[in-house]
Formats: structure tokens, C-alpha cells, sequence
């Protein structure tokens, strides 16, 4: 076990995003280390690989904290409640919270079906229990009976139930939610690059990893993106290949989900986003019990309330 104290006059500068010697860490774990030994609380790494921490003030006061979210102030119960997607949405939307129209499925027959009862919409299909975008897969209206198998294979090669439903467009925005308040907002852009006329996608997206704030493993603010088989696909479904050249100023986009995880961007919204998504947020944190988690919510303008009928 690992004991953290500052020295009197001691602090850890929030603009080395990455904390020197505990860069194994994933990096909300490495914020909230460097924010409570800021605060002068003493910090210990009970676990590392499992980046759980004991956190202590002068009181004595203890606080028990993994992956940076999970603590005391949340029950069990909430976190599983968070982690399944399928009981999420029965909450929220009895909570009077719009979702989007969909089922959720224990074999792959069933999840055909209701894919082909919607051939004409846009579709998501995903595991019911992941995270980081792992498993997801987006359907195009009238895609191939063959890309639909494939999607619902991939689902529940990660998950024993998967759900299928229609597709939210518009722009995805995380609210952070402590308590009370919305705290944070940052809109999630799917992973991509923008042409210069010059250079291959493949050689855009190496220019591109190259920023330090792009690594592999959560330990660094953003992901390294990639070209895997889910990338190459997406790229293929637009009518490219990783050696076409984009014109300048022309976005390519490699991933449809916008997970930070999977080479997404990340932009600091908070200031523009209206009162009421806010407050919307926190109804759908108190919903499901959670004190501190992060909501997602698809918006076509971040700034402009929606009037929303249900």
C-alpha cells in the first residue's frame, strides 16, 4: 500500500494532465488523486490495478473511491442499476424521460425480427452490460440482413441480452452530475480527422496520435485512434479506404460511436449549455439513485431548449 501527503506548499499543477509516476493509472483516477492531495487530504492507492483509493482528512474522516466514481454516496444497487442498460431505460422513461424507442433480446432470432419490423429506420445494436462503445453497432436504413446478423453477433459476443433500437440523431453531450448540480459538460465527437489534400487517412490518423494527450489503456485524457476492423468498415459504409486522400478541410470519420475510449475528441461545453439540459441531467442521475455519474444526452442544439413531447 502506497501513503500520499503534500508537504506545506506543495501542488500538483492540473496542467500536467498526466501525474508523473502514477501514470499507470487511468486518468480520472489520476485527477482525483491529484486533487485531493491538493486539497491536503492524505491519500492511499489500496489497490492499483484496480485503482481503488482510500482518501483521509485531518479529522480522520475516510472515503473509499474506485475507478474515480464508484464510492460510498452510491449504493451497489445504483451501480448495477447504471451498468444495465435495459433497466436504465424502464427507469428513466418512468421518470418521464424521453429514450429512444427499442427492445432488448436474449437470442438472435428475436433481435432480427425486430430489426426487420424497423429495416427503414437507423438502428443501434448493443450490448446491454459494456461500456467504452465496446459491442455497439450502427444500422443505416435498409443495410443488408448480413450487416444486421454481423451487428447482433458482434452484441452478444459481449453481452448474454442485447437491445436494438432506433438511432438518436444529433450531437452527443456528457453532463457530469455530483449531487445536486451539474457540474460539467463536454459534447463527444466521434474519432476523425480532416484532410489537408496531401496525406492518406492512415497518415492523418498517425499525425494525429501523435498529440500526448492521445494514449492506449484510459491513462491519458484522449485514446490513440484506430484502424481496426470496426474502423475500416465504417470507412468502406462512406465509400473510403484508409489510402484515399481527403480534401482540405474535408472531416472523415472513423467510428460512429463518439466514446472518448475509441478515438473520439472531447470539448469543454459547459458554459453554453442551456439550464434546463442541466437540470435534466440531475433528473435522470436522481432517477436511477446516483450521486455521481455522467449522463448522455443527444441534442440537435446544446444552447436552445427542445420542447419535447411524450
Amino acid at each position: 500500500m502506497q501513503s500520499l501527503k503534500l508537504k506545506p506548499g506543495e501542488f500538483l499543477s492540473p496542467e500536467k494532465f498526466v501525474l508523473e509516476g502514477f501514470e499507470d493509472l487511468e486518468i480520472s483516477t489520476q485527477i482525483v488523486l491529484r486533487d485531493a492531495l491538493n486539497r491536503g487530504l492524505e491519500v492511499e492507492i489500496l489497490d492499483r490495478k484496480n485503482h481503488f483509493l482510500r482518501l483521509k482528512n485531518q479529522n480522520g474522516l475516510v472515503q473509499y473511491v474506485k475507478e474515480a466514481s464508484k464510492t460510498a454516496l452510491d449504493s451497489y444497487i445504483t451501480f448495477l442499476v447504471m451498468e444495465n442498460k435495459t433497466i436504465s431505460k424502464i427507469i428513466m422513461y418512468e421518470y418521464n424521460l424521453q429514450v429512444p424507442a427499442g427492445d432488448s433480446f436474449i437470442d438472435s432470432e428475436s433481435a432480427l425480427f425486430f430489426w426487420q419490423k424497423n429495416l427503414d429506420r437507423k438502428m443501434v445494436v448493443k450490448p446491454v452490460t459494456t461500456n467504452f462503445g465496446i459491442g455497439i453497432s450502427v444500422l443505416p436504413p435498409r443495410t443488408s440482413e448480413e450487416d444486421a446478423k454481423k451487428a447482433i453477433k458482434i452484441a452478444f459476443n459481449h453481452s448474454e441480452s442485447i437491445i436494438v433500437e432506433e438511432f438518436a440523431e444529433g450531437n452527443e453531450y456528457r453532463f457530469l452530475v455530483i449531487g445536486e448540480e451539474t457540474v460539467a459538460v463536454c459534447n463527444r465527437i466521434p474519432a476523425n480527422v480532416t484532410g489537408d489534400g496531401i496525406h492518406t487517412i492512415q497518415d492523418l490518423v498517425s499525425f494525429k496520435n501523435e498529440d500526448p494527450r492521445r494514449g492506449v489503456g484510459h491513462v491519458t485524457p484522449l485514446e490513440k485512434i484506430q484502424l481496426g476492423d470496426t474502423e475500416l468498415d465504417v470507412l468502406q459504409q462512406s465509400g473510403f479506404t484508409k489510402d484515399f486522400i481527403p480534401a482540405k478541410d474535408q472531416k472523415v470519420f472513423l467510428r460512429k460511436n463518439s466514446n472518448i475510449s475509441t478515438g473520439g475528441d472531447s470539448m469543454d461545453v459547459t458554459d453554453l449549455a442551456h439550464p434546463y439540459y442541466k437540470e435534466l441531467a440531475v433528473k435522470a442521475a436522481k432517477s436511477v439513485g446516483a450521486k455521481i455519474c455522467g449522463v448522455d444526452i443527444i441534442l440537435q442544439d446544446l444552447e436552445k431548449r427542445e420542447i419535447i413531447e411524450y
